[in-house]
């Protein structure tokens, strides 16, 4: 038999299943994690998202006191990894090392094999990347400007290196290419190492890699840095100046940060931003991911989303512009 009941009763009848619910859900946010966690790093051992990586786990584990074991799941420039965590159960177990390659690859991609937005539940960024415009050690020019002046006398003369179409160098360089009007030539590797490589034989000009790659080449002399790409210095080149300081307002940095799969719960979510967040705030912690060129940054949920949704907007319309593609 159905009984009418008052909009009072109604009301106060959706405010106690509001409330149930919201008490069921604090047991779970308090004790997660119960178990060990499985975090997805999608690109090899050893590279620059590697480390980075296994010090937040590190931090997460001893804050816990559950595991989250790092694992490799490299291929397609990322993309399989992040794939992967994007079709994983949502409970909170399986998490990504998400990252700045995710929105260049759903840009630049025809039939990309993830959504960089909508295919996740991002949980925060813990850290920034800058890259470093850098040359050969016994290239003839010092500073950007003296390169700079030299590819506007000689447009199409001097190349750039990549390690690929579609990575990070490559779309770094098209970056400053457009930015200060110049006409460098793109020779794309397959990888970052053989451009590198290439780059301290002297076969190719300039390169825009991960500062965190090149630290020890420019500090052994067979790299020169000409410019960082950060928002400020970098601790590890600090006479090294920014690529603002010569075109204000030009930062390039690509990120770090956690993002689980999709309709995770919002309680979850919230419980691991805040393990991050702590994390974040200890020197221990900032001084290990400065080590590894990282700049320690903490963005909670609305940020690293909106992040992520600001990043394909950007490469989309830099992809038409410059004709980039990954496929």
């Amino acid at each position: 038999m159905v009984k009418n009941v008052s909009s009072k009763n109604k009301y106060a009848a959706l405010l106690a299943a509001v409330g149930a619910l919201t008490l069921a859900w604090a047991p779970a946010q308090a004790q997660y994690p119960e178990r060990n966690v499985r975090l997805v790093v999608p690109f090899p051992p050893g590279g620059s998202f590697d480390g980075p990586a296994r010090v937040l786990a590190a931090r997460l584990t001893a804050l816990s006191g559950r595991t989250f074991v790092v694992e490799t799941r490299a291929g397609a420039g990322g993309a399989v990894g992040a794939a992967e965590v994007s079709r994983a159960t949502p409970d909170g177990y399986t998490v990504l090392l998400s990252n700045g390659a995710m929105p260049v690859s759903e840009a630049l991609s025809k039939k990309p094999m993830f959504e960089s937005v909508a295919g996740y539940s991002h949980v925060a960024t813990f850290g920034v990347l800058p890259f470093a415009v850098v040359v050969n050690g016994k290239a003839p020019f010092n500073t950007l400007q003296e390169l700079v002046a030299a590819s506007k006398a000689a447009p199409g003369k001097y190349n750039f290196a990549s390690a690929g179409a579609g990575s990070a160098s490559h779309l770094s360089g098209e970056i400053i290419k457009e930015a200060f009007g110049i006409d460098w030539v793109h020779v794309p590797y397959r990888g970052s190492g053989p451009a590198m490589t290439d780059l301290m034989a002297g076969q190719v000009t300039v390169s825009v890699p991960g500062l965190s790659s090149t630290v020890s080449q420019v500090k052994a002399g067979a790299l020169k840095a000409l410019a960082v790409t950060g928002a400020s210095r970098s601790p590890q080149l600090p006479g090294v100046p920014t690529v603002s300081e010569i075109k204000p307002g030009l930062v390039l940095e690509t990120w770090v940060g956690i993002s689980m799969p999709p309709r995770t719960p919002p309680q979850i979510v919230s419980r691991l931003a805040s393990l991050i967040e702590q994390a974040m705030k200890e020197p221990d912690t900032q001084a290990q991911l400065i080590a590894q060129g990282v700049t320690p940054v903490y963005e909670g949920p609305t940020q690293i989303t909106e992040r992520m949704a600001r990043e394909v907007e950007q490469f989309s319309a830099l992809a038409k512009r410059a004709n980039i593609s990954m496929d």
